[in-house]
């Protein structure tokens, strides 16, 4: 078996290969990355694709990308751990530990100080599996679903408008503000900003929503249209999406409810990327706004990511929503351990 970087020509095996693999053990979901295989780790300025072959059989893949973020009060480079699937008729045979070690030693060799990795709820076996590899549970966060089913109420005096190019400066400094007491924060500029969107698949300037008073940026939000990215099919729900669904189900009888995702069911949603804001109730107006402008889109589901003490999550009132919880597992390379009494950012584009 061979350890190699994944080449263009590895396109069509690749995406042929994921839908073999459907991830989760609770809700269980099958995602190809389509059109480009390889557009999910565009969203990173540094990343590697590996692949493990036997011969010109490709037995598994798996992905790293790197950033630098704060990690107990430093800018320090850090590596992130997604994207990996073995064929089923290949498990149990080593392919992904050896995966795993060829990112996780590109990661060290590249400086980093820590690699970190999500696993969803009750996954057990890759929690299991991740801790056999030195990994630490560091944080628990939450992942909000919020169902896009009708319109709401956004009135207000004040404008909310796309953003332009000239704005970046203003809305990283925003950002930075929001941020700059959380682990993994990583401070941005405008121009790293701007690369970030533009290498991005599904990104653009104008998903960037920016509420304005008096010439005043007071909030803005930014969001990934994942459809552009991947194909997301749902196999099977979870116990609380039944259970949610059954309870929505008996409240439609009486008033507008969304419907619950069933097995079979192709998601369309974007997720919350990046955002900056003084007051939640401003952010919570430009959610509304954001909702709105997905009905029309038949988006179904809006999704944020966030720290338990996370001010964002006083912003979702008036949304049904459905929480995910998210593991955080570090693998500590280098000195210098994240800071466990500080809230942790964790970025959309990780998802």
């Amino acid at each position: 078996m061979e350890i190699r970087e994944a080449i263009p020509d590895d396109n069509d095996a690749l995406q042929f290969l994921q839908s073999k693999c459907p991830q989760g053990t609770d809700l269980v979901a099958t995602a190809i990355n389509t059109p480009d295989f390889f557009s999910r780790a565009k969203a990173y300025e540094m990343y590697k694709v590996y692949v493990a072959c036997d011969g010109n059989q490709i037995l598994g893949s798996t992905a790293c990308g790197f950033k630098n973020v704060i990690v107990n009060g430093k800018i320090k480079l850090v590596g992130y751990g997604f994207q990996a699937f073995v064929a089923p008729e290949s498990r149990r045979l080593g392919v992904a530990s050896k995966l795993h070690q060829h990112r996780e030693e590109y990661a060290a060799q590249q400086g980093a100080s820590l690699f970190y990795t999500l696993v969803i709820e009750k996954n057990i076996p890759a929690m299991r599996y991740i801790e056999r590899r030195g990994f630490y549970l560091y944080r628990t966060i939450i992942m909000p679903g919020l169902a896009i089913y009708k319109k709401m109420n956004t009135a207000t005096e004040k404008q909310v408008r796309a953003a332009r190019e000239e704005d970046l400066g203003a809305l990283v400094a925003l950002a930075n503000k929001t941020w700059q007491n959380y682990e993994m924060h990583e401070p941005l500029s405008a121009e790293v900003l701007s690369s970030s969107i533009k290498r991005t698949p599904g990104y653009d300037i104008g998903n960037f929503l920016i509420l304005e008073e008096n010439g005043e940026i007071l909030a803005f939000l930014g969001y990934l249209d994942w459809a552009q990215v991947m194909k997301i099919t749902v196999d099977a729900t979870s116990s609380k999406m039944k259970m949610m669904g059954v309870l929505l189900k008996f409240i439609g009888l009486f008033k507008l409810m969304p419907t619950m995702i069933k097995p079979g069911d192709t998601l369309e949603q974007i997720i919350v990327t990046l955002s900056g804001f003084n007051d939640p109730a401003h952010l919570s107006l430009l959610l509304k706004h954001l909702n709105n402008q997905m009905l029309e889109k038949g988006v179904d589901f809006l999704f944020c990511v966030c720290d338990p003490h996370n001010p964002m999550l006083k912003s979702l009132k008036g949304f049904v929503r459905i929480d995910t919880a998210i593991n955080i597992y570090i693998k500590d390379l280098q000195k210098g351990k994240l800071d466990a009494t500080k809230p942790v950012f964790i970025s959309g584009v990780d998802m």
